[in-house]
């Protein structure tokens, strides 16, 4: 596909180059959602963060999120897209969703390549509220979800996201989930440098809100002075001050640097939780600051393989798998490679895009190659399933198969390794493509108790042709290797 400039970054991952802000941008934002929407596993987007500092990190030149009109369909089917971000600031104002706002979403509508803002009361969005921080924009004029997700909410509620996302899609409707990573299902942010101590800080400064008590001044360090003069998050405050340099933003995120910048606002203003009326003192603050990090050492101490990462993502991913709805890892951060470690089923199969790579500064680009040698590829994972075709599967002898019967595609599922059936470690359906009768399936299988063990794959057979086509799909699909254990051939299992 054109839209895919393969980078040579890691020998056994598929990693490509992807445009989505030059040329003709609706072909390529169409050609994106086929991708993502029709995927029925995990796939990884690593945004542009040049284009969105370019853009003065306004939701314009964001995360390109596609926006789905109520009435169309893809492939026939209707699409609800839901996205997930901490960082998508639906709390800011009523202009929340305005396409020069603050902001991380750059929701583009596939038919026009339009931006589509979101704020409450335009386009159809209007908002609701989940669980005790999380704010959700949801549209009756176009199928998505916008969560201003809470990592709080994430690692506290096992049921999070898979929930939202039950509440609001339909029946009949495939799921197309993109979810942030840093802050959203992980409490770390490498690129940043920033640890659970530092997320936890940023997160609960979004709906932290400063009231003044009469407009006043704020000074910080060598930046412009802001007046404020009506009630704002404090986040919000403080991205106004920074301005976009990551450098002031990186330091802020330390206890004594904190309570120095909200002890200032208080000379002059209140600080109070949005939607709460009572205030708070800075020691209060940190003393709520402390709690939830006991809460989240907690956690994660219950699952210390997950590194981090919320139980509700895991939850979530095996829901939307068990239903082959499709799930993109969308994050400027570089920590995607190692959610995908510890959540695909195939690493080596996950497509990472990388959008407008070209575009990228020498630290981001270091900083993505580095996280393809901070940890190895496992194992490719033991290979079991069974096979179900859609058609006529003749056994012509104890060694080989071969297909009779009509033109049409053969649904097929194929396990793998010899042994341990009863709990196979990695299912999955193959299609068989035959071009007429004559073609025959092209395997040589030996029978075992439960299934049969494929011995040998011959040229310019089926299976081979089959195997072809999947490895130039973009993600790669599965292809049938010697010492697949197939299952079932026509919902017929057993010898």
């Amino acid at each position: 596909m054109d839209l895919l400039k393969p980078l040579q970054i890691h020998p056994e991952l598929p990693i490509s180059n992807i445009d989505l802000f030059n040329g003709d941008t609706l072909s390529s934002l169409q050609k994106y959602f086929e991708i993502c929407s029709q995927a029925s596993d995990l796939l990884v987007t690593t945004s542009c963060f040049a284009e969105w500092k370019k853009g003065k990190s306004t939701n314009g030149t964001a995360k390109v999120i596609p926006a789905v009109p109520a009435d169309s369909k893809s492939r026939g089917q209707a699409v609800r897209v839901f996205f997930f971000d901490d960082n998508i600031n639906l709390s800011l104002s009523a202009s929340s969703g305005a396409q020069e706002t603050k902001g991380i979403c750059n929701l583009r509508d596939i038919t026009t390549a339009k931006y589509v803002d979101f704020s409450a009361g335009c386009n159809g969005f209007t908002c609701d509220s989940a669980y005790r921080h999380t704010l959700i924009h949801h549209s009756s004029k176009y199928n998505n979800v916008l969560v201003q997700a809470n990592i709080l909410d994430a690692m506290s509620n096992v049921d999070y996201f898979s929930s939202i996302v039950s509440k609001y899609c339909q029946k009949g409707e495939k799921v197309l989930v993109f979810m942030d990573v840093n802050g959203t299902i992980l409490w770390s942010d490498s690129i940043m440098g920033h640890g659970p101590n530092e997320i936890l800080l940023g997160t609960m400064f979004m709906f932290a809100e400063v009231r003044p008590r009469k407009p006043f001044e704020v000074t910080w360090g060598n930046q412009p002075t802001i007046k404020v003069e009506k009630r704002q998050m404090v986040k919000q405050l403080l991205n106004d001050l920074a301005k976009g340099d990551n450098d002031i933003l990186h330091e802020f995120w330390q206890r004594n640097v904190c309570e120095r910048f909200m002890n200032m606002l208080l000379r002059d203003a209140d600080l109070g939780w949005s939607g709460h009326e009572a205030t708070f003192s800075s020691q209060e603050f940190f003393s709520v600051h402390s709690g939830y990090m006991e809460c989240l050492r907690k956690q994660d101490s219950k699952g210390a393989a997950s590194h981090g990462i919320a139980t509700s993502w895991f939850r979530c991913l095996s829901m939307l798998q068990r239903g082959r709805h499709a799930i993109v890892i969308n994050s400027f951060g570089m920590d995607t490679y190692k959610v995908v470690l510890r959540s695909a089923r195939n690493a080596r199969r996950v497509l990472h895009m990388a959008v407008n790579f070209e575009s990228w500064s020498e630290r981001d680009t270091t900083k993505f190659q580095q996280q393809f040698e901070a940890e190895e590829l496992p194992q490719p994972p033991p290979r079991f399933a069974g096979w179900g075709m859609c058609g006529i599967v003749d056994i012509i002898s104890c060694r080989q198969l071969q297909c009779a019967g009509n033109e049409a595609d053969r649904l097929c599922g194929v396990s793998s390794g010899g042994g341990g059936f009863e709990v196979p470690d990695y299912v999955f359906i193959y299609v068989v493509r035959k071009p007429s009768q004559d073609v025959t399936l092209g395997a040589k299988v030996t029978h075992l108790d439960a299934g049969l063990e494929v011995a040998e794959i011959f040229p310019k057979g089926a299976v081979e042709s089959s195997n072809e086509v999947n490895k130039s799909l973009t993600p790669p699909a599965e292809v049938i290797r010697i010492g697949d254990i197939i299952r079932e051939v026509n919902e017929i299992s057993g010898d």
